[in-house]
């Protein structure tokens, strides 16, 4: 068969590195030079993006003294794989309070917490653990009236945190609370009112995070993530010890949104973090395609070694989102800084 009738089937290549400050996680639409001579396509420029900045927003209310300490004495299952993969990332602590400063003019309660001496923890800070735990062992003389959405946006929006929020960086936010978020732009308390005309959605943030973030729903450069109660039987466990807990429903809305992680905070905080970092991890070491691929023909090599698909392997490995026609890493195949990648596949739709 020939002209016209002929098909042809071609394999695209791509090859990555990751280098420390090139950004991407946002980008879907990177330039690629074609080799006629062995029809591959070889990237011109990356697409991980290895900068992360995590905002823990904190309840100080009274209830939250074991939750905090929970917290911080099982942090380093959550800046472990941070550590390992050698990311750039910055860590900042709010409270479910932050949000006084805007409604009722309470001066500095959304500067980043700095009981430390440290307001922003990076790869550089000596004694990392101790660091975070000075900073996130907020007590429980804070505001009851927990407005977890409003807090962070206060927080991010405060001028004298502006070192903190990179524009090139993956924005993951992570709450830790056992009420539930009732934010809105009045003074009263709204503590279960679902249904107050007052109450801000929770699209509300989402537009505000993506704005904020230059994201769109196919290409989300950020994530919401919560340690909170999801269920009557936490919930109800808790209530024995302080009483006023609430299931997070609103905090899982935003979750969900957001391809973030619930972790429960009745649970094991240490399995909770590691969680929610691996999913930061892979939701900030994504990549992007040029082309469709066919699903099945995808084959990957990190450094050399073949990467098996992550849904026939008990270790993790790449998955591929076809919402967003990019490819994501888990487990122990997550690439670390300076690895090269390799994505082999055949086209869904041949380009002449």
């Amino acid at each position: 068969m020939t002209g016209q009738g002929r098909t042809f089937k071609r394999s695209a290549g791509i090859i990555m590195m990751m280098s420390l400050g090139l950004m991407g996680c946002g980008e879907n639409t990177p330039t690629f030079s074609a080799l006629a001579d062995s029809k591959i396509f070889e990237q011109s420029g990356t697409e991980v993006n290895v900068k992360i900045d995590v905002l823990w927003v904190i309840d100080n209310s009274g209830s939250m003294q074991t939750s905090q300490e929970n917290l911080t004495n099982n942090f380093q299952s959550f800046i472990n794989d941070f550590q390992v993969q050698g990311f750039d990332f910055q860590i900042g602590v709010t409270t479910t309070e932050a949000y006084r400063e805007v409604v009722s003019g309470v001066n500095g309660i959304s500067d980043l917490r700095d009981d430390s001496g440290i307001q922003i923890i990076t790869p550089a800070t000596a004694n990392i653990n101790d660091v975070f735990l000075q900073n996130a062992l907020q007590g429980t003389s804070g505001s009851g009236d927990e407005r977890a959405f409003s807090s962070f946006t206060a927080a991010l929006g405060n001028t004298n945190n502006a070192s903190f929020r990179r524009d090139d960086a993956f924005l993951a936010i992570i709450i830790v609370s056992d009420e539930d978020d009732f934010s809105h732009d009045g003074g009263n308390f709204l503590g279960g009112q679902y249904s107050d005309p007052a109450l801000h959605t929770v699209e509300t943030y989402v537009d505000e995070l993506d704005t904020l973030t230059n994201s769109t729903e196919a290409s989300r450069g950020y994530s919401v993530n919560a340690i909170a109660i999801w269920d009557e039987t936490c919930r109800s466990d808790l209530e024995d010890e302080f009483a006023g807990r609430l299931i997070g429903q609103r905090y899982g809305e935003l979750v969900d949104a957001t391809g973030g992680v619930k972790g429960d905070l009745c649970g094991s905080f240490a399995q909770s973090l590691s969680s929610i970092a691996n999913s930061i991890i892979r939701l900030s070491t994504q990549f992007y395609l040029d082309r469709e691929p066919i699903p099945s023909s995808i084959r990957i090599v990190i450094d050399g070694v073949s990467v098996p698909e992550a849904s026939s392997s008990s270790n993790g490995g790449w998955e591929y989102l076809a919402e967003s026609n990019s490819v994501v890493f888990s487990g122990d195949f997550i690439p670390a800084q300076g690895s090269i990648i390799r994505v082999d596949f055949d086209p869904a739709n041949l380009v002449n």
